[in-house]
C-alpha cells in the first residue's frame, strides 16, 4: 500500500500479487475537482463523496449508491463537487476483465459498460467486498471468489446491451476524436504537434480540436499528458526503474516525472511501484 496526505485528504492505493491486473484507489477527505483519465477499465464508487461528473459527453450526478464504469482510454472529470468526502475506485486490466467476463459469455470486443449505474444492494456489496479483501490480511481465496461475485454483479448491472444510433454529424466527429486519440497513444514521447493531428483526419486543427474536446473533455496536450502517465503507472508495477520510465516516456527526467505523477495520481513514482511488493501472508 501507498498512501499520500495532502492537507486533509489522504490518497491511498492497494494491488494483491494474487490478483494480478487488479489495482484499487481510495480518496478519503476529498473535496478537490479531479481529472482522471481511465488506463484500464475503471469502476469508481463514492462513499460519502457527492459531485457533478461530465463523462461520455453527459453531465452525471455520481453519489452514493452509484457507480460510475469507464473504458480504457476515457476521461471524466468532476465540475462541480457537491459535497466533500470518499471514494473509491477499482482499476481492472483489460485483458484480465475480459478473462472473467468470458465466464458470463460475454466478448471484450462487444463489451460496453454503462457511463453511470444506480446500483443494487447486491452489486454494491460486491464491490466494497474487493475493495475490503484487496487490502492485507484476507487470504487469496477470499480476494479471488470477491472479485468473481463483483465480476457476476457488473454482468448483470454494467453491460449496456443498447446500441444508440449516432446522426451523420456526431459519428462523423467520434470518428475524428478516435483518430486523433489513436495518434496520441503512439506518440508515447511527446513530440506530435496539432498540425500534424489535424493531418492525419483531413480537418482542420479547430476541428479536430473541437471533436476531441467534445468527445473526451481535454485538449489533446492534457490527454496525452495522461496517457504518458498511465503508461508510467503500467511501467512501475512491471518493476522498471522510476529513472527508465522517465526517459521512455518525453519527461525531462526523474523529477520532471515525479511532480506531474505526485499531482495526478497522488503518490510519488517510487511510492507507487511499493504497492503490493509483499504478498499477504
Amino acid at each position: 500500500m501507498a498512501t499520500q496526505q495532502t492537507n486533509r485528504e489522504t490518497v491511498a492505493f492497494h494491488r494483491r500479487n494474487e490478483l494480478f491486473g487488479v489495482e484499487a484507489r481510495t480518496f478519503n477527505d476529498s473535496s478537490r475537482p479531479f481529472r482522471c483519465y481511465a488506463t484500464d477499465f475503471e469502476f469508481m464508487a463514492p462513499s460519502s463523496w457527492r459531485g457533478e461528473v461530465w463523462h461520455r459527453r453527459r453531465q452525471h450526478l455520481l453519489e452514493p449508491g452509484t457507480v460510475l464504469c469507464a473504458h480504457p482510454g476515457e476521461v471524466f472529470l468532476s465540475r462541480k463537487v457537491l459535497e466533500g468526502g470518499s471514494l473509491s475506485s477499482l482499476m481492472v486490466d483489460p485483458q484480465v476483465l475480459a478473462s472473467y467476463a468470458a465466464e458470463h459469455q460475454l466478448s471484450p470486443n462487444r463489451l460496453q459498460l454503462r457511463a453511470l449505474t444506480q446500483v443494487s444492494s447486491e452489486l454494491d456489496a460486491s464491490l466494497a467486498r474487493v475493495f475490503e479483501t484487496i487490502r492485507p490480511g484476507s487470504s487469496p481465496l477470499e480476494l479471488e471468489t470477491s472479485f468473481v461475485e463483483f465480476i457476476a454483479a457488473m454482468a448483470s448491472e454494467l453491460v449496456d446491451d443498447s446500441v444508440r444510433a449516432l446522426s451523420p454529424r456526431a459519428d462523423s466527429e467520434l470518428r475524428v476524436a478516435e483518430r486523433v486519440r489513436e495518434c496520441l497513444h503512439n506518440d508515447a514521447s511527446a513530440t506530435i504537434d496539432l498540425t500534424s493531428l489535424a493531418n492525419q483526419t483531413g480537418m482542420s486543427r479547430f476541428q479536430a480540436l473541437r471533436a476531441f474536446k467534445r468527445r473526451y473533455g481535454l485538449p489533446p496536450h492534457t490527454y496525452q499528458l495522461r496517457v504518458r502517465l498511465g503508461l508510467a503507472q503500467k511501467s512501475l508495477r512491471e518493476g522498471l526503474q522510476p529513472a527508465h520510465v522517465a526517459a521512455e516516456y518525453g519527461f525531462v527526467d526523474q523529477s520532471h516525472l515525479t511532480r506531474h505523477f505526485k499531482r495526478l495520481v497522488g503518490v510519488t513514482p517510487a511510492q507507487y511501484a511499493r504497492i503490493g511488493s509483499a504478498t499477504s501472508r
